[in-house]
């Protein structure tokens, strides 16, 4: 299936992921043996679930008091509650019960700070949003680091893509919210790190299907080996759905999509240390049904955009990444530096530092029919990162450095009915990016205080292959720096930790911001500048007799130069970037989380975001494209073998274009899901559940187009909706 005819003329994919690729290597890397090897050092334990407990939702968790939150965003382990930054994390049953992989919305539930737009539609994919940065993406993230088992999905241009996000096979989610430029440079509005399940202890076979309204389909299978510290985890799962939205051209529907994704992680240990590897692998076919003006939201049948139809949009998109990553605790047994927390003494003698070294690569090839432009991508991209850290005393210190390239090779042709029309466009577009950061904590006795700096150069280039006898040669390239410090601290205040951070940040725009010039030339946007800015936070968080934890966050952002989506009436649908002049965001974040008696949990997070224009034509009105304030909550119960669980989230009018002259209205969604952990059926242990989403059958906007043209501000979601589906486990101990 694609969005219309592919013509013959079309240049070879530099990428190919075809269908017996997959099978072959779930086969090969699942039936892989590998020896027995030494007990697991700390640092090893640390990545496996606790004895007895599962990496998948087969078996329940009957946990009954809330665990400390370990963490890794900030680059090494540590204790979330002494952290003086806004961190949080899901993991195990707060993911994956009675969820297919489809949409990462579903899974990452009531994570405070993190607001996610699922247009249901994936030819642009779900919007991310933290504290208002991420808003004006019309596709892919902007805004945040996003990580996925140690490899970016946030690409050196700071453009990230989630189409290769298999939200089924995720075991742990972090996720900091503030700028992340003093650790991981250009970002905004935090870091997202995603990582894989861990497999459980022996050998075991897991096939997974599912089926639901409109046509949504999943099947697929894991394969898990672990002895000792070694291990290896592949996933690979086929996705089909025929959309919701009516196609008005030729009847039927139009939104149509199937996706093919594969997940690996293997571990060993190597050379003193640990060897992480991962791979995964996407093919996506969709189509794109658009977004819609206000006076055809009436429409029970969510039409599509007619003129998206006539035009075949969709988006045709396969990748294959792959990345390692060595790790080495200096202290590992001696309780120096590799210790969460920061509670150990000075490194013992003869002891080296912690090191960390990896290396990634990522090769996507884009086909994306837009309304008047069909835009042929090819991209190549790979990085390297050296981090070294260690103890001296009181004080735990970390330094690294970054390397990363990026190589797009772009095509633009007219869009003639979804076929090639007239070559308007084709360039090289590179980026280099170079960062260094260094870090101190002091992390002993009551207060934590936390400092680091960062460098960051992003060089962006363009060789313009279009050039004639009356074309202007539009190659050229630019450069961005800044230096990015932050400091925190963190304080015991008897059954409260009170903490405050202050960080500064760079924001560059991605490649395809620059390449999409309103003028029609090529080359890059000259007139487009990186965003910089500062924020202060402040908060406080604790527990209550072990079961109720709490965190309340304040925090303040100016900006410079942030940058704003709008489109032109000569071509609609498809999107420009102008600097906003200055601006600024703030608000509060709010989290509870509650184990209870009998099997009871809940988790709640509210969010409010204040984000304002301040200067220029538009001063004083609201920055579109975010819900000012968002409440979201999940309660929970299992009960024996059984579990349930209740979801609700209202969000509040969401305005769509800089002059506020529309918004989306307010809108409450609540969900069910029910199932079982397993019932053993002869060898095999089958776990069955079923889920209904929008229970209320809500007519509601689930995500916005910013600045569209002709008021095309509205991408409608789906009414009821049912799903039901089965795993089973075939456990080979």
């Amino acid at each position: 299936m694609y969005p219309g005819p592919v013509p013959a003329a079309r240049r070879r994919r530099a990428v190919r992921l075809p269908l017996p690729y997959r099978a072959a290597l779930v086969l090969a890397l699942g039936a892989a043996t590998t020896p027995a090897a030494a007990p697991l050092s700390a640092q090893a334990r640390d990545t496996l679930p606790p004895p007895g407990v599962r990496s998948d939702t087969l078996l329940r968790d009957t946990a009954i008091a809330l665990a400390p939150l370990r963490v890794e965003v900030l680059r090494r382990a540590s204790e979330g509650a002494r952290t003086p930054y806004a961190v949080a994390g899901l993991s195990g049953r707060d993911l994956t019960p009675a969820r297919t992989g489809a949409f990462l919305a579903e899974a990452l539930t009531a994570l405070p700070g993190l607001q996610i737009q699922n247009r249901y539609n994936f030819a642009v994919g779900e919007r991310l949003t933290v504290r208002g940065f991420g808003a004006r993406s019309q596709f892919g993230v902007r805004g945040l680091r996003i990580y996925l088992d140690g490899i970016p999905a946030t690409l050196p241009d700071g453009q990230a893509t989630l189409d290769h996000v298999d939200a089924g096979a995720l075991g742990r989610v972090e996720l900091l919210r503030g700028p992340a430029s003093a650790l991981y440079g250009n970002g905004a509005g935090g870091v997202l790190l995603l990582e894989s399940m861990d497999p459980a202890p022996g050998e075991r076979l897991i096939l997974m299907g599912s089926t639901g309204t409109h046509g949504l389909n999943e099947a697929g299978g894991a394969l898990e080996r672990a002895r000792g510290p070694v291990a290896t985890r592949v996933h690979l799962t086929r996705l089909g759905y025929d959309g919701f939205r009516a196609d008005p051209v030729n009847g039927g529907r139009y939104g149509e999509a199937e996706r093919w994704t594969l997940t690996a992680r293997h571990r060993q240990p190597l050379a003193g240390g640990e060897l992480r590897v991962s791979l995964s692998g996407l093919e996506l076919e969709s189509e794109n049904p658009g977004s819609l003006p206000a006076d055809s939201l009436g429409d029970r049948d969510r039409s599509a955009w007619g003129f998206n139809v006539r035009q075949r949009t969709g988006k045709e998109i396969r990748q294959l990444q792959a990345g390692g990553e060595w790790r080495r605790s200096g202290g590992a047994g001696t309780g120096g530096a590799g210790a969460a927390g920061g509670g150990g003494g000075a490194d013992p003698i003869g002891a080296g530092p912690d090191v960390t070294a990896g290396l990634w690569g990522i090769a996507r090839d884009v086909t994306n029919p837009i309304p008047n432009t069909i835009i042929e991508l090819d991209r190549m991209a790979v990085g390297a990162r050296l981090a070294l850290g260690g103890r001296g005393g009181p004080l735990r210190w970390d330094a690294g450095v970054e390397v990363e390239a990026q190589r797009d090779d772009r095509e633009n042709f007219d869009n003639d009915g979804g076929e090639r029309g007239t070559l308007t466009l084709r360039q090289d577009e590179s980026v280099t990016a170079l960062g260094a950061y260094a870090a101190l904590a002091h992390e002993r006795g009551p207060a934590s205080l936390h400092a680091a700096l960062r460098y960051d150069r992003v060089r962006f280039s363009v060789d313009d292959l279009l050039v004639g006898a009356d074309a202007v040669d539009e190659s050229g390239s630019r450069t961005m720096d800044a230096w990015s410090p932050s400091v925190g601290a963190q304080i015991d205040a008897g059954p409260v930790r009170v903490f405050g951070s202050l960080a500064t940040f760079l924001q560059t725009p991605t490649t395809t911001e620059l390449a999409n010039r309103p003028d029609g030339a090529g080359g890059f946007n000259p007139e487009l500048e990186p965003t910089t800015g500062w924020t202060l936070e402040g908060g406080a968080r604790g527990t209550l007799a072990g079961r109720l934890g709490w965190e309340v966050v304040g925090f303040h952002t100016s900006l410079e130069d942030e940058l704003i989506p709008f489109e032109v009436p000569d071509a609609p649908g498809r999107t420009f970037f102008r600097n906003a002049g200055e601006s600024r965001h703030r608000g509060v974040e709010v989290a509870l989380r509650a184990a209870l008696p009998r099997g009871v949990a809940a988790r709640v997070a509210l969010t409010r975001v204040d984000a304002h224009f301040q200067s220029g034509a538009v001063d004083g009105n609201r920055i579109p494209g975010r819900a000012p304030t968002l409440l979201e909550g999940v309660l929970s119960q299992t009960l024996g073998g059984a579990y349930w669980s209740a979801d609700l989230r209202w969000s509040d009018d969401v305005p769509v274009d800089d002059a506020n002259s529309a918004e989306a209205d307010d809108f409450l969604v609540v969900g069910l899901r029910a199932g079982h952990d397993g019932v053993r059926v002869g060898g095999v242990r089958v776990a069955p559940w079923a889920a209904i989403r929008n229970l209320l059958d809500e007519d509601f906007v689930s995500s916005v187009a910013v600045n569209a043209f002709g008021g095309r501000f509205f991408e409608p979601g789906p009414g009821r909706t049912f799903q039901v589906g089965l795993r089973a486990l075939v456990d080979r101990r």
